[in-house]
């Protein structure tokens, strides 16, 4: 592995989010650290978590998308509610692009719609791919990481309408992980080389800006809709920075 120049994650990437009237409320750290957090963004890998049950597991995958750049994660919420820890979050549940899906079958509706290719967390799969090969295939398509319920593992209809199967490689007597730590495992052994080389991220442009957009009005609500407000008196034009993100949960 090459050595990183530098510390990872401190240097500046370029950003494609414009000067912003709202910039004028936030300090400057923190619109710098908005911005390069969306330039190492990553949109070719997404997390799929099926009828997770444990509010702390739940929060911890967040979590660890967030902290190692994946933009999507995708839950589906059968027989238990996707519950959000926010003393384990802190705050991380406001910084990823949450898809909450009823059944497996809506959420794999939506990858396949998005161009993900669909792999599932299975250990007794009779065809398998390591780590090496996802890092493969990844850089071919947009891959999702299916992960099951914390007792019984991923269902049939998951199984059924993946497109393949992946596993974690493990030398000792447990065959299995917690499911918050098999994600991490599996999402840091695919982001490895670009976290420690510090390499761009692969968010489109207008999604990283509408990204901006939503975090700024999470972090100052009424103050940033008084910014734009202003702005629109002294322009005399419609600034619609703002817009309504449409929900991708299923009706």
């Amino acid at each position: 592995m090459r050595e990183p120049a530098g510390v990872p994650g401190t240097r500046d990437l370029p950003s494609p989010v414009p000067p912003h009237p709202v910039d004028r409320i936030l300090t400057p750290g923190r619109a710098r650290k908005y911005r390069q957090v969306l330039a190492r963004r990553t949109a070719r890998l997404a997390v799929v978590v099926e009828d997770c049950h444990d509010p702390h597991n739940a929060t911890a995958i967040i979590r660890t998308c967030d902290a190692f750049g994946v933009h999507r994660v995708f839950v589906t919420t059968g027989r238990n509610s996707f519950k959000i820890n926010r003393r384990v979050s802190q705050g991380s549940h406001h910084y990823v692009d949450l898809h909450v899906h009823r059944d497996i079958a809506g959420a794999y509706a939506e990858l396949r719609s998005l161009g993900y290719r669909i792999l599932v967390s299975d250990l007794s799969a009779s065809a398998t791919v390591g780590p090496a090969r996802l890092q493969t295939m990844m850089s071919e398509s947009p891959i999702a990481l299916v992960f099951g319920n914390e007792s019984a593992g991923v269902s049939a209809a998951a199984n059924a309408g993946a497109d393949g199967h992946f596993l974690i490689p493990m030398a000792g007597f447990p065959q299995s992980l917690n499911l918050s730590v098999s994600v991490a495992v599996s999402v840091y052994a695919l982001r490895q080389t670009a976290l420690m080389d510090d390499l761009p991220g692969d968010l489109p442009a207008a999604e990283q800006i509408a990204c901006y957009d939503a975090w700024v009005r999470e972090h100052k609500g009424a103050a940033a809709e008084m910014v734009m407000r202003q702005e629109l008196g002294r322009n005399g034009e419609d600034l619609d920075v703002f817009g309504a993100r449409e929900s991708t949960a299923d009706s």
